[in-house]
């Protein structure tokens, strides 16, 4: 049985979202984003070079948006006990 590259990149991406959903954190999804983009390029029919470059750029980026994003919220007010 032969698998195609863009069905390991769809199967990491929801190994991703399973480990996220264990977890709760947040930045897993966003790197499922660049696992699933990779296998999108992969369904275009592009080189593997550029399917891990695409998942790199995509996932990455929305982790450091994320992250930035977060950073420049103010921090919630501490809960009374």
């Amino acid at each position: 049985m032969d698998v195609s590259l863009s069905t390991f990149w769809w199967v990491l991406a929801g190994l991703t979202i399973a480990i996220e959903l264990v977890t709760g954190t947040f930045y897993l999804l966003m790197l499922a984003l660049g696992l699933a983009t990779a296998a999108l390029a992969a369904h275009l029919g592009l080189p593997i070079s550029l399917q891990v470059i695409a998942a790199a750029l995509v996932g990455g980026g929305a982790t450091a948006a994320w992250h930035w994003q977060r950073k420049r919220q103010p921090p919630a007010p501490p809960t009374a006990q």
